[in-house]
């Protein structure tokens, strides 16, 4: 019984959280109508890919490794998307999960995401 009350007590603290806060390192993602504002204040530069939260369920993606033809956000830099370029978007959308990842050489001449991380927000 108490794994379940420790789990349910974070499930609900990271619910309330402020889904764009992502600490004073990070990608901080800001919705202004009718586009997101990324900016990557972390040390390297950042890959993403956004999705509407509903076509996140059924939706396969892979993050782009090769920083040759990956858009990618620079240290301190903003990156505008309009919301029409999120994949699966429509005028009833009501939030958007943006994934981000840095890129780390793999050992054989390529790239692998280092981690892919979430921040939700409402749109």
């Amino acid at each position: 019984m108490k794994p379940f009350v420790v789990s349910a007590y974070l499930a609900v603290l990271l619910a309330c959280g402020n889904p764009t806060d992502t600490g004073s390192t990070g990608l901080i993602v800001r919705a202004a109508p009718p586009v997101l504002n990324l900016t990557n204040q972390t040390a390297g530069p950042v890959y993403s890919f956004v999705i509407d939260r509903g076509a996140a369920a059924y939706t396969d993606w892979g993050p782009c490794t090769d920083p040759n033809t990956c858009a990618a956000i620079q240290v301190g830099g903003t990156n505008t998307l309009a919301y029409t370029q999120i994949a699966g978007y429509s005028s009833t959308s009501t939030g958007a999960i943006v994934y981000w990842w840095h890129l780390a050489p793999d050992g054989k001449n390529g790239f692998r995401p280092d981690s892919v991380r979430a921040v939700v927000t409402s749109l």
